[in-house]
């Protein structure tokens, strides 16, 4: 640019000099196509308004007649000049640009061509040619025969939708892009993705089309192998027998599978676009009790990004509540970063409702049981008392007989009166041992933990928490010292505690079932648990430990009674009491050095212990 810049400063500064001696403004003509050249447009109108200045100076100081004529001639021959010089050097661009740059078909990679403006073919490349099987020649015959020759070469499926959209692109010039199937010269078809363009001229004319064609066969067949993997994962998660959902980071509902969709009844043609349907509406499934604790351990979850596992009921599409078990887990990134939470629930309905009907089954076995054993019972007590009672009666008669004599024969009646002692020591000394069957331990002691028989009662009683909408609240010593006691002893004590602590709660508000359980250690050598209810309180609470006081309609009023002698056989205490902010606290204490243990009695050990008494 710098070198024609020169040229065109020393040529135009020689037609100047020479136009200034010659005295002729017409010398400056070859200054300003030079400029117009070599410069450009804009800097040829500064020529010409220079010069023709310079010519009206020179004109009249050389005496040239008819000045002004010929300074107009000079000024029309320089804007024509400029216009002429102007229009063949954009031409001359164009031919360097647009066709000195036009498309070569031989060096095109893969399968190119070219047409006619009006879309006749008029050349393929040798790639192209190689693949449909024909010569150049061939090619030629085929041409000057048939101007649509090159559709025998594509799929008859495929055929009518190339040409409607190679006849709108001649019809609108835009560019065709389509994907057909073309044949090989062995006679198999493969996928082409072909790309048509229109070359233009500078009045952007259509002078002709280039086009190419890239094999796409083994992408699509890896796209159709890609689909039909996807449709047998769906098919895969909408059979499977459980229902699957998945969750945004955020925690809101993205996916449902087929079966939840069809189980819970959600219109997918009205739910909010992936990702934005609110937590909330999914939340309304639950049932009314549940849908506070459901929504706080959710959330609680998602924001910790830890696992959960949580039982309530969803409300079928036919309106039934059922129980339903929820577990999801965060699928993470390389980094740690949440991508995806995947859910799946079980219906456990029918379960929970046959361990519902076991468990009211069992209760119903356990009071006849108790029953029985309480007939059982009373019938061997009445019969182990029966002998000395009636020693006693015979013995009185006699005793009275003797004394009514005439005179009392004291000396007889002296010893009837050691028979009927004899008797009743004997009487006494059953019910003795009666209570010394609930009273006496068997065994030795073993070392246990308590928290850890606290949480296993807890575990087993999990389903009948949950059933009961009662939210448990541990607080145990994570350093309470461990007891020597019969473990299965303090598990039926634990046990029973909690079980009167939910039945206490049967008739408050859901949202005030609360179960305190608190184990800890005291300064004087003892360990504590506490059993605490939010129900409405004890009327009396030194009576609920006596035997067969009860306020249950279906209650025997043993289970506190029997709580209280395992307790005192383990040199334990048990009390009750109620508390200020409503419901009752029952709690036993342990001395941490105990040496006994004792058995739970039941009238099984009952009435083999009568067995000892009999003869």
């Amino acid at each position: 640019m710098t070198q024609r810049r020169a040229v065109a400063a020393a040529i135009g500064a020689g037609s100047a000099l020479l136009a200034f001696f010659a005295g002729e403004p017409s010398g400056l003509l070859v200054t300003i196509a030079v400029i117009c050249i070599c410069v450009g447009w804009k800097t040829g109108l500064a020529a010409i308004a220079a010069a023709s200045l310079f010519s009206a100076v020179m004109l009249p100081a050389y005496g040239a007649e008819n000045g002004a004529v010929r300074l107009l001639a000079f000024v029309a021959a320089a804007l024509g000049l400029w216009l002429v010089v102007n229009i063949f050097r954009r031409m001359s661009f164009f031919d360097r640009v647009y066709r000195g740059a036009g498309p070569s078909i031989a060096d095109i990679p893969g399968f190119g061509w070219s047409a006619n403006a009006d879309g006749r073919l008029r050349v393929l490349n040798a790639a192209a040619l190689e693949y449909v099987g024909i010569t150049v020649e061939e090619m030629r015959e085929i041409m000057d025969a048939d101007d649509s020759w090159w559709l025998r070469f594509v799929h008859p499926d495929d055929v009518e939708t190339t040409v409607a959209k190679w006849r709108h692109s001649l019809q609108t010039g835009e560019p065709m892009i389509e994907e057909q199937r073309l044949r090989r010269v062995d006679g198999t078809y493969r996928w082409f993705r072909e790309t048509g363009v229109a070359s233009r001229d500078e009045r952007g004319r259509i002078v002709g089309w280039y086009g190419h064609a890239e094999d796409i066969d083994d992408r699509r067949k890896a796209e159709a192998a890609l689909r039909q993997s996807e449709r047998e994962l769906r098919l895969l998660v909408d059979t499977v027998p459980t229902m699957i959902w998945l969750m945004t980071p955020a925690g809101l509902p993205y996916y449902f599978n087929k079966r939840f969709v069809d189980w819970a009844g959600i219109d997918s043609t009205k739910v909010e676009p992936r990702g934005t349907r609110q937590f909330a509406s999914h939340v309304e499934l639950f049932h009314p009790d549940d849908r506070a604790a459901v929504k706080a351990v959710f959330q609680k979850s998602f924001a910790r990004g830890e696992p959960l596992q949580h039982k309530g009921r969803l409300c079928r599409k036919d309106g039934e509540y059922r129980w339903i078990d929820s577990r999801f887990e965060p699928l993470r990134d390389e980094d740690g970063a949440i991508l995806r939470w995947y859910g799946v629930n079980f219906d456990i309905d029918d379960e929970v409702r046959a361990q519902e009907s076991l468990r009211l089954a069992d209760e119903r076995l356990a009071r006849a049981l108790r029953a029985a054993s309480l007939s059982e019972l009373s019938v061997s007590i009445a019969h182990e008392l029966n002998q000395p009672l009636q020693a006693v009666v015979s013995n009185a008669g006699a005793f009275q007989r003797w004394l009514n004599t005439d005179p009392p024969n004291f000396d007889h009646a002296s010893r009837v009166a050691q028979k009927i002692i004899k008797n009743a020591d004997a009487a006494a000394q059953v019910i003795s041992r009666i209570r010394a069957l609930f009273s006496k331990t068997e065994g030795e002691p073993h070392a246990i933990d308590l928290n850890s028989v606290i949480r296993e009662v807890c575990d087993l009683l999990g389903d009948g928490l949950a059933s009961s909408s009662v939210k448990l609240d541990l607080q145990l010593d994570p350093h309470l010292p461990a007891v020597a006691a019969d473990r299965v002893q303090m598990e039926q004590v634990v046990l029973n505690l909690v079980r009167n602590g939910i039945e206490a709660m049967q008739d408050v508000a859901t949202s005030m079932r609360s179960l305190l359980i608190v184990s800890r250690h005291q300064n004087d050598g003892t360990v504590e648990v506490e059993v605490r209810d939010r129900g409405r309180g004890l009327s009396n609470p030194e009576m609920i430990f006596e035997a067969f006081y009860t306020t249950k309609p279906d209650g025997m009023g043993m289970g506190l009674a029997i709580c209280r002698s395992i307790v005192e056989a383990h040199c334990g205490r048990l009390w009750a009491e109620n508390v200020e902010t409503g419901g009752a606290s029952i709690t036993f204490s342990l001395p941490i050095s105990a040496t006994h243990s004792a058995n739970t009695p039941d009238a099984a050990t009952v009435i083999a212990g009568l067995g000892a008494f009999r003869g």
